[in-house]
């Protein structure tokens, strides 16, 4: 007996996996359980976090993929879906038809694991590429569907779309033909959907299409390859978060709204900053970066690269950390820019290089709290 597309889709997607990397997850990165976005959405119930690992029951997990663009730090992906290869795979394509694995649909469109897999950011940089409307096929399956429901992340989606592009967002057709109705009922009664956010999601028709062929995953040689680039050392290595490389690098094509703040959030540091560099060191996504050599310290960063996870905030011990809102293109096409450059001298008790707190300071800080403890023994004893 022939499979049906979907069922050939099914069986392709079954064979994908997810790819963890602890090294980069925040929470090992910072040792504290300060991220827990991938647990939150995931349906399954797959993933269990703490201080000291992340560990996915590949026995539950059932490859939806809904974790990808939870994570801020880049620290899973998916052999079966790259995102990059997704919206390169719909340029040029006024109106795409898109499957999750449980569409029952016939004819043409684009198969990915689940509707879960879609951010704000992919569908913005889609609109880059051409994209006006998505029709998203298999909806109607969602409540029951084994994978998970994608209605809740969907209308995050499009008040987040509302957000940044306004009029000019993709359409997304939530129920393609027969069950347009039906979705335009269920999303009318959301009160928290803005009216304008839900004509923009619900009111598309369409001819019902089905899949002809899968967004191109990992091949099988890459799935335990460097295909991105690591930064910084093999202690806090650094990696540019898939999701967002996709939107940033198509951020001039994109019809960004004029009145509203961009979706980056830069970053700077204030007088009380005092060199340690450990916000650079940890940085998952190389936005921050440290690099310290005998005469100097300094710490750059990238508004491209940064997601916003909030770590640099959380372990810099003298909260010198300032974040800030991006209100022009200019400044996150700039690139990478310099926060601080401070001058190192050697300590002349240790020869450790070190950064002098006030002038005239000869020995670091740990040398310099023993020399007063030796000071008041001296005292005692002489006393």
């Amino acid at each position: 007996m022939r499979m049906t597309t979907s069922e050939q889709a099914d069986g392709y997607l079954r064979l994908s996996e997810m790819i963890v990397e602890e090294e980069l997850c925040i929470n090992l990165r910072g040792r504290l359980e300060h991220c827990s976005r991938c647990r939150d959405v995931c349906p399954s119930d797959a993933l269990r976090l703490s201080a000291d690992a992340v560990d996915l029951d590949q026995q539950k997990c059932t490859g939806c993929n809904s974790c990808l663009p939870s994570c801020p730090a880049g620290a899973l992906r998916s052999s079966g879906f790259v995102p990059e290869r997704f919206v390169s795979a719909l340029a040029g394509r006024q109106r795409v038809d898109l499957h999750c694995r449980a569409s029952t649909g016939a004819g043409g469109g684009v198969v990915i694991p689940c509707h879960a897999v879609l951010d704000a950011r992919l569908i913005s940089a889609a609109r880059a590429e051409g994209v006006e409307i998505l029709a998203l096929h298999g909806l109607d399956h969602c409540a029951e569907c084994r994978y998970g429901d994608a209605h809740d992340g969907l209308r995050q989606v499009a008040e987040t779309l509302d957000e940044w592009l306004g009029e000019v967002s993709p359409l997304l057709d939530l129920a393609p033909a027969d069950g347009a109705r039906k979705a335009v009922r269920e999303y009318q009664d959301q009160p928290h959907l803005s009216r304008r956010a839900f004509l923009r999601f619900g009111g598309a028709q369409a001819v019902t299409q089905a899949a002809e062929w899968i967004v191109p995953g990992l091949r099988p040689e890459e799935a335990d390859a460097d295909v991105l680039p690591f930064y910084q050392n093999s202690v806090y290595p650094q990696r540019t978060v898939q999701y967002q490389a996709v939107l940033a690098s198509r951020i001039g094509r994109v019809p960004w709204r004029d009145d509203a703040p961009l979706p980056w959030t830069p970053r700077s540091v204030n007088t009380l900053c005092s060199g340690c560099l450990a916000c650079g060191e940890r940085c998952p996504t190389g936005a921050l970066q440290a690099v310290e050599s005998g005469q100097a310290r300094e710490l750059s960063f990238d508004p491209l690269l940064c997601t916003d996870c909030l770590l640099c905030e959380r372990i810099c011990p003298e909260g010198a950390m300032v974040p800030h809102s991006a209100l022009a293109l200019e400044e996150l096409e700039a690139g990478r820019s310099r926060l601080i450059h401070l001058r190192q001298r050697p300590c002349g008790r240790c020869g450790t290089p070190f950064v002098p707190e006030q002038s005239g300071q000869e020995n670091c800080r740990v040398c310099g709290n023993e020399q007063e403890l030796d000071d008041e023994w001296l005292d005692m004893l002489s006393g």
